[in-house]
Formats: structure tokens, C-alpha cells, sequence
């Protein structure tokens, strides 16, 4: 790498932490350190992936930084550049105490990703019992495709991911 790559590509790095990497590791410390001092943070702001910080922190499984995001008003029914929600997270996930919190802040089963796999999608095609059960239990109307139908579903969530990757 010659010397004028190597200053081009320094000034990518960043010097400090920021929310999203503090949701990734469930640091409360720095989430009090943002909200001390920039009391009008946007904690729907998406990173450069288009994930927010309560999406890092349902899919990293930070239930307590989940939880105090929520407690700063992030929007429970948020979604990714494909329409997956933090719900369809937690479900794909399996973590039925991060997907039980997003229900009891209000998170909608009813929504659809842009390929139409809804929660129950999500948990069946990679047999998440525990939420299945709990669907199954508080929400028995909610249907789920048929394996072949997810395994459709999941493919063309894909081609749109890869796409949308290309573009970029």
C-alpha cells in the first residue's frame, strides 16, 4: 500500500466507539455517555448497512440494551432496507426473552419483508421452537408458508440482499 493510499484509507477508521457498536456489545456505559451528552439523539438512525441500533442489539442478543432503547423511544417496528423488523429478528434469532420484550413494547407480527415472510416465517424455517410455541400460543392466527414457500421466500430475500449490495 503506497503512502497516499494508506492516508486515504486512515482517515476511514473511526476514534471512537459509536452507538451501533455499543449496541452490539450491550454497552450501557456508552449509551449513557450519548444520551448525558447529545440529549436529542436520533435513536432511529441506521448505520451504514441500514440496520439500527436496536436491530444490532435484538441480533446480538443485548436484551438490557434492547431494553433501555426502547425506554429511549426507539420505534419497536423499525425495519432493515429489506423490511425484516426487529420481531422477524428475534425470531430468526430464537431469543424468546428479546422477542417477548419487543411484543410487550407493542412490536406488530403483522408486518411482511419485501419478499412476504412474516415472524412465523422466520421461526419456522429455521425451527426456532420456543417462539413457534409461543406464536402458536398468543397469536393462533398467525399463519406460516409451507417449508418449500419459506425456503421461495428466503431465496428471493437473498437475491434482493445481493442486489441491493451490487447497487451499492
Amino acid at each position: 500500500m503506497t503512502a497516499k493510499t494508506w492516508t486515504s484509507y486512515k482517515k476511514t477508521y473511526r476514534n471512537e466507539a459509536d452507538i451501533f457498536d455499543f449496541a452490539r456489545c450491550g454497552d450501557l456505559r456508552g449509551l449513557a455517555d450519548i444520551l448525558t451528552s447529545q440529549p436529542e439523539f436520533d435513536f432511529d438512525e441506521k448505520n451504514h448497512n441500514g440496520y439500527s441500533a436496536l436491530m444490532l442489539a435484538v441480533y446480538n442478543g443485548q436484551k438490557d440494551f434492547c431494553e433501555a432503547l426502547l425506554r429511549c423511544g426507539a420505534d419497536v417496528n423499525s425495519t432493515d432496507s429489506v423490511g425484516n423488523t426487529l420481531l422477524m429478528s428475534a425470531a430468526f434469532k430464537g431469543n424468546l426473552p428479546i422477542f417477548e420484550l419487543l411484543l410487550s413494547y407493542g412490536a406488530g407480527t403483522e408486518y411482511k419483508n419485501k419478499s412476504n415472510m412474516t415472524v412465523k416465517d422466520w421461526a419456522v424455517m429455521f425451527k426456532r421452537t420456543e417462539i413457534i410455541d409461543y406464536l402458536n400460543r398468543h397469536y393462533p392466527n398467525e399463519k406460516s408458508s409451507s417449508k418449500l414457500g419459506n425456503i421461495v421466500k428466503f431465496i428471493k430475500l437473498s437475491f434482493l440482499l445481493a442486489f441491493k449490495k451490487i447497487a451499492k
